[in-house]
């Protein structure tokens, strides 16, 4: 992993493989390359960091006469960082690009010992030459074919010959689509790359291989097949900053919008009744995703075991990477319901897949709806947060969690556990979500917050109900952007060993909304002070906590429980946006992540 932009056409090739690899740069990467066919012979260009040291290389070739090219943006996973094992690799007559992890390269490797010597540590250096070996010059469908026949794992390729003036792609269990323009053709990762020139595009679904020349054709074991064109409903724009520093803040600032969509989509004028799915018709839902997204599942959860229980419906929350390997009991009454951004996160697909397989059904809640998630699945929801860049979710998150508590109090008015006129009120303030929203990014103390947090090693969070579910959130949040050691706790644990944590000044944010439980969560929040700890509350204006106990606070809205710990996670969206931001981090693209993660 991580990015591949290809290119057939009229334009530079250069220029347009480099502006596809710095769309790509939210993905995370290591290093960068591109190959270009110039004079029917393929130039090899790489460089370990940033996409500017690849163009600093690039200034020192002339490459206007190349008539096509692909490029890659990598993200380490067999080998170490270093030129020699960044892409494109180039092995006998063929170069090429790859996501993904082939288990097999070994086997490969061994067949292939005495015809070749590597220079690379990586599997993609070994799928080069396995199609080397296959080719016999003249047919490289043939070749393709039989090398993906080999290969056992899972791969986007893309991939160029010697002496032909054409680009190649293929794909299984990753992403990989065909941007068709005016006389002008691309192939990528992430469509993303590709909408500065094009809207049209084929998702291109597993061993589909596309030859792209003067024209396009995609091929199905080795016979060409037919595909329908999509348009992407996503604009560039979008995509930018727009005047932002960062697009973590737009992003955030983005969801007083993205809760305006969400209602008039899901809610107005009764759209709640056009919901793709019924829970009813289940007694057990299994929700699945991973980091943000799983967060966002334990609060449809939540509401589900508040509210739900005495109606013999039950609902799960589950880590992907954990739920594919367990044993699962399954009958036509289970619903999966997999959460994610990209619809393509690697554990959680393959959890679909195993679903599919055992004819359970699944409902994908994902950004992307051209994605293999939203294609595979029996039932979709779209989260209409559009394009995501800053690799730390925000709106991403904040969909998901709406969309959950929404599937959630479906279910109770389908099955009466409210009535009409409750499930009226509740939406009333769902309405008011996007108002909300505004008056804390505009009225909240976050920056004062932030100067308290920015220089700490460690920060501890706190609550109850709900409100540790939000913690969890709001502890990756704080520590994906700022790297600063962050955990969690129900309030009630904290006693239970984790309090041998704190010491002096030692923060500690406590979210304080359920109201219920309000003086229990008083108390853990004393215990902590009277040893030292700098307490941080964020709280609805319902609950007050004397000022004594508190060194900062964070006052939201009153509003319906369902919607609570939105405001409460917009707000320490922004703290740890700030933390980052005094910590001098790279906000948009933290290290060591990557936003779509396609391997496992």
């Amino acid at each position: 992993m991580c990015g591949i932009v290809g290119y057939k056409g009229k334009r530079k090739v250069k220029d347009v493989l480099i502006s596809g690899l710095e769309t790509l740069e939210y993905r995370g990467y290591d290093s960068s390359g591109i190959a270009v066919l110039e004079k029917n012979k393929i130039r090899v260009i790489k460089s370990v960091g940033k996409i500017e040291d690849l163009k600093k290389k690039l200034k020192m070739y002339y490459l206007d006469n190349a008539t096509c090219g692909i490029s890659h943006t990598r993200w380490a996973t067999h080998g170490e960082v270093s030129v020699e094992n960044s892409h494109p690799h180039k092995v006998g007559r063929v170069c090429l690009v790859h996501n993904g992890i082939v288990e097999n390269y070994k086997d490969i490797e061994k067949e292939l010992s005495g015809k070749y010597s590597f220079k690379s540590q990586t599997d993609s250096e070994r799928i080069c030459a396995l199609i080397d070996s296959l080719y016999n010059g003249e047919n490289e469908i043939e070749a393709i074919t039989k090398a993906i026949e080999i290969l056992k794992g899972s791969y986007a390729l893309a991939i160029m010959f010697d002496n032909k003036d054409k680009i190649y792609g293929v794909k299984k269990d990753a992403p990989l689509v065909l941007g068709i323009g005016d006389k002008e053709f691309f192939l990528a990762s992430d469509i993303s790359a590709i909408l500065s020139y094009t809207k049209e595009h084929i998702i291109l679904e597993d061993n589909e291989i596309v030859e792209i020349g003067n024209k396009f054709d995609i091929y199905f074991k080795e016979v060409i097949i037919y595909k329908k064109v999509s348009l992407a409903s996503w604009n560039i724009e979008e995509a930018q900053k727009g005047g932002y520093e960062h697009f973590m803040l737009k992003e955030i600032e983005e969801q007083e919008e993205l809760a305006k969509k969400l209602y008039s989509k899901y809610i107005e004028n009764d759209n709640f009744s056009d919901i793709v799915i019924n829970l009813s018709k289940y007694n057990r839902v299994d929700f699945v995703g991973c980091g943000s997204a799983y967060n966002a599942s334990l609060i449809g959860k939540y509401f589900a075991d508040k509210y739900c229980v005495k109606s013999d419906f039950y609902v799960n929350a589950y880590v992907a990477s954990e739920y594919r390997y367990m044993n699962h009991c399954y009958d036509p009454k289970v619903l999966v319901v997999l959460l994610s951004q990209s619809g393509e996160t690697a554990d959680t697909l393959a959890c679909l897949r195993m679903c599919n397989e055992e004819g359970v059904d699944t409902l994908a809640i994902v950004n992307t709806v051209s994605s293999t998630m939203a294609h595979e699945a029996k039932y979709v929801m779209p989260m209409l947060a559009g394009p995501e860049i800053c690799v730390a979710t925000t709106k991403g998150y904040f969909s998901q969690s709406y969309l959950c508590s929404l599937l959630i109090l479906k279910y109770m008015y389908s099955t009466r556990i409210i009535n009409k006129e409750e499930r009226d009120k509740i939406f009333e303030e769902f309405k008011k979500l996007s108002k909300y929203i505004k008056n804390i990014i505009k009225e909240t103390n976050y920056k004062e917050v932030a100067k308290a947090l920015y220089k700490s090693e460690d920060v501890y969070f706190i609550g109850r109900g709900v409100d540790i579910y939000s913690c969890y959130e709001a502890s990756l949040k704080l520590k994906e952007t700022s790297y600063i050691h962050s955990e969690c706790f129900p309030a009630g644990e904290l006693k239970h060993g984790p309090i041998a944590l704190i010491s002096k000044n030692t923060p500690l944010v406590a979210f304080l909304t359920e109201f219920s439980v309000r003086e229990k969560t008083i108390s853990n929040i004393m215990e902590a002070k009277s040893r030292g700890a700098k307490i941080i509350v964020i709280r609805k204006e319902s609950i007050t906590i004397d000022k004594t106990i508190c060194d900062y606070e964070i006052v939201i809205p009153l509003t319906s429980e369902y919607i609570q710990n939105l405001l409460a996670i917009v707000c320490f969206q922004l703290i740890s946006y700030e933390v980052a931001k005094l910590r001098k981090c790279d906000i948009d693209k933290p290290r060591n992540l990557a936003k779509s993660v396609t391997v496992e």
